[in-house]
């Protein structure tokens, strides 16, 4: 492992130190699920419906059953835990008698064989009567919609509290619902008819950012095997193996004790891999069979049949002053969520009302279903596309009125303790510096001299935005043992995604106080590590680092406790150095670590062993800001948009490691200017996608890209492990925002669309030249 030394801390917080999985990783030697092959190991494949939405007349499975080699054919009528009216797609684990979306199981083959599971597939005969489908949200929402979900069939608001911990006042979710809105919000304060008709600029535009996939290198994938016990073990690439164990124990109807899952090497998530999706049925395939089941979902089944983030449509009006007076706000938000509800409807209420000081505003929001795949979080959830919004909208005001945009941004930029929509106070954040550092930006300061220094005939501007998030709450649990070589092993469940375990390590490190070497990480399984929560919502570091740290804690006050007995000293006179515990003042005088870890382990010893637990909850949040700049030029005749530059500042409370926020950083950039400039599920009429590979769902490569610059901002968060904030989050959200912005600049032309491709900008700038050429 290679350390940076640096001033701040020699131990390990803020230290810059590589992954050390690294290597691994880039060389192919981790071993992720499709990599495990247990005895007597069959291969699980499903048969979805062509159909978005299908009547299921009849299914014939006997030809599939008869192939050799074929071990279990399942149907929903082989299924008795299967129920109508899922509340998530994880229940719905087959298709009973309806199918609701192009790519839904309707029935799972276990095979010797991938390839003969495939030839399973094709002898199931399956016979369809197609119904209408609802596919445009917001036809969906009128009456006389084909329904989506069974009538009674209650929402799901559980991937809302799993990110941001929003809690919306009582009174203010409706009951008034059209066809297929399965979830509504509405908050309003003040009088919004009087803030607009005192308003000097009024500004009204519809935003729309479309279903987007997370984009993880390794798709979904489960191992399942039962033991003669009835036990279930899974080993599963997931996002929390504590909740994957509470939905895969729901599903099936058994005591969530008889379900170990073990976290494998998860290839990416950025919030697909929370919910369960294919371990439900591979559990029961391997129930039917008694053999151990894999299943590895292919590409095309991600794109088809994934959890994609929702499609996203905002109406927003907002007016001002011609001083620059925010006077209203009204907006009408639609949320589509596919076939199942799930999505962070209150996310985008508080965003929208809660960043800027509108001293009135009127906000609905709707959750509205649809006959697509089900969705599920994309690293802050709802928040890219409604700072798309928002910040368009703040950009719009400050031009109309001749302002400075970020002048305006910040007179109005709500402050720590200033309320929210919902009437909460912000928690301490670093909103304001960061907005600050980004306008001292040279890019920003030069960019007149940017816009006019273009030597052919491209069009060139900048663009700014600020966007952030609010950070989840869960509780969690850690421990940390004093090894007798003198060493600290720390043990939690948290799912290392990202790099965690590294700052967990650098923590431990620091509160215990040993160098970083010192310290190993260990992921448990759902039967030994202490309860911990998702690796989601920005919240790992700042909830499972804090457990890591009042456990290291805890350990060093043993330890201490432990030497002042063998030393014979009080224990507020002793430290720890170099690996020995010492009397302050007498060097000479004391014990090693090693000793205390040896006599902890001892035959017949009377000194216990040094083990430190932690196993807090939390009340407080610590919200996370970053600022965008973008530096275009957009070529007059094709519309082709080239990023000559782009810089994230962003705040991280405290950088544990900063070569890891500053990888956070970046890799978020890049997910943020994906959603701006080139991706998106398109579906036809039907309800069938038309670009279900990589050839046609356009990703950014490194090719499309400029070098990215990072500034980190430490504004420290008050119970934040040494300050630390989430820093997952924040930067996937100003970029749509800030490519909008650069744009208006550049061509003078609003696009409230994305992805924002050259088409789209082509037709932008031939409808301008149609618009100014008419007479007037």
């Amino acid at each position: 492992m290679s350390v940076m030394k640096t001033t701040r801390d020699v131990r390990g917080v803020g230290l810059s130190i590589p992954r050390p999985d690294g290597p691994e990783k880039v060389t192919g030697h981790v071993q992720y699920v499709a990599d495990i092959k247990p005895k007597g190991l069959l291969h699980a494949k499903l048969l979805r419906s062509p159909h978005a939405h299908a009547r299921i007349v009849s299914i014939d499975v006997s030809k599939a059953r008869a192939l050799p080699g074929v071990r279990a054919v399942l149907t929903a009528a082989d299924i008795p835990e299967l129920k109508r009216k899922a509340p998530t797609r994880a229940h719905a684990v087959l298709a009973i008698d309806r199918a609701v979306f192009a790519g839904q199981p309707v029935a799972a083959v276990a095979a010797d064989e991938p390839a003969i599971a495939e030839e399973a597939l094709d002898l199931i005969e399956v016979q369809y009567e197609v119904l209408a489908a609802a596919v445009d949200p917001l036809q969906s929402m009128l009456a006389g919609a084909p329904p989506v979900a069974d009538r009674g069939t209650e929402a799901d608001t559980s991937e809302a509290l799993a990110h941001s911990a929003v809690a919306m006042a009582k009174g203010e979710v409706s009951d008034k619902k059209g066809a297929n809105v399965s979830q509504t919000s509405h908050v309003k304060r003040g009088d919004v008819a009087k803030g607009f008709a005192e308003s000097d600029v009024v500004i009204e535009h519809t935003y729309r950012v479309p279903m987007v996939h997370q984009g993880y290198l390794e798709p979904h994938a489960v191992l399942a095997e039962w033991d003669t016990w009835g036990n279930l073990t899974l080993w599963a690439s997931t996002q929390g193996s504590f909740n994957t164990r509470s939905e895969v124990a729901d599903v099936l109807g058994i005591e969530e004790n008889r379900v170990k899952v073990i976290p494998v090497e998860c290839g990416g998530g950025f919030g697909g891999k929370i919910r369960a999706l294919c371990e439900p049925i591979t559990a029961l395939l391997a129930r039917a069979t008694g053999r151990p089941v894999r299943y590895v979902m292919t590409r095309r089944e991600e794109l088809e049949a994934g959890m994609p983030a929702p499609q996203v449509i905002i109406r927003l009006k907002t007016g001002a002053k011609r001083d620059g007076t925010l006077m209203a706000l009204e907006a009408e938000t639609v949320l589509e969520s596919g076939a199942f509800s799930g999505t962070v409807l209150a996310v985008s209420a508080v965003f929208l009302g809660s960043l800027y000081k509108f001293p009135a505003f009127d906000i609905k929001g709707s959750e509205v279903l649809t006959h697509k795949p089900s969705v599920a979080a994309y690293r802050a959830p709802v928040a890219p596309q409604t700072i798309y919004a928002i910040d368009s909208q703040m950009e719009s005001l400050a031009r109309a009125l001749g302002l400075d945009s970020v002048e305006f941004r910040a007179r109005h930029l709500s402050r720590p303790g200033e309320p929210m929509v919902n009437d909460q106070p912000w928690a301490s954040n670093g909103g304001h510096e960061v907005l600050a550092r980004a306008a001292a930006h040279p890019f920003w300061k030069e960019r007149a001299k940017w816009k006019a220094g273009s030597n052919g005939r491209g069009l060139r501007g900048t663009g700014i935005a600020l966007g952030g998030w609010l950070g989840g709450l869960q509780p969690t649990g850690a421990t940390v043992k004093l090894n007798p070589d003198g060493s600290l092993s720390v043990l939690t469940g948290q799912v290392d995604i990202a790099g965690t375990n590294i700052a967990l390590a650098q923590i431990a490190a620091s509160s215990y106080g040993v160098d970083i070497e010192k310290v190993k990480i260990t992921t448990g399984d759902t039967d030994v590590a202490p309860m911990t929560g998702l690796s989601a919502g920005s919240k790992t570091i700042y909830t499972v680092g804090a457990a890591v740290m009042q456990a290291a804690q805890d350990a060093k006050r043993q330890t201490l406790e432990i030497a002042a007995g063998e030393l014979e000293a009080a224990v507020h006179d002793l430290e720890i150095v170099d690996g020995r515990v010492v009397v302050r003042g007498v060097p000479d005088r004391g014990i090693t670590l090693t000793q205390i870890g040896k006599k902890g382990n001892a035959y017949m010893s009377k000194v216990p062993p040094v083990l430190g637990t932690a196993h807090p909850a939390f009340s407080q949040q610590a919200p996370a800001f970053a600022a965008q700049i973008a530096r275009i030029e957009v070529d007059p005749d094709t519309g082709e948009l080239t990023l000559h530059e782009f810089v994230v500042v962003q705040d991280a409370g405290r950088a544990i490691n900063p070569l890891g926020v500053e990888g956070q950083m970046q890799g978020g950039a890049v997910q943020s200017l994906g959603i701006a400039l080139t991706e998106a599920l398109s579906y036809d009429d039907k309800g069938r996608l038309t670009n279900p590979s990589l050839l046609d769902y356009r990703k950014l490569t490194a090719a499309d890209l400029p070098n990215i610059e990072t500034i980190i901002v430490e504004v420290p968060s008050p119970a934040g492990p040494f300050g630390a904030r989430g820093v997952g989050e924040p930067p996937i959200v100003p970029a749509p925002a800030a490519i909008a912005n650069a744009l208006e600049d550049a061509i003078g032309i609003r696009l409230t669309e994305c992805p924002m491709t050259s088409e789209r900008i082509a037709m932008a700038l031939v409808a301008k030249g149609a618009a100014t050429s008419r007479p007037v």
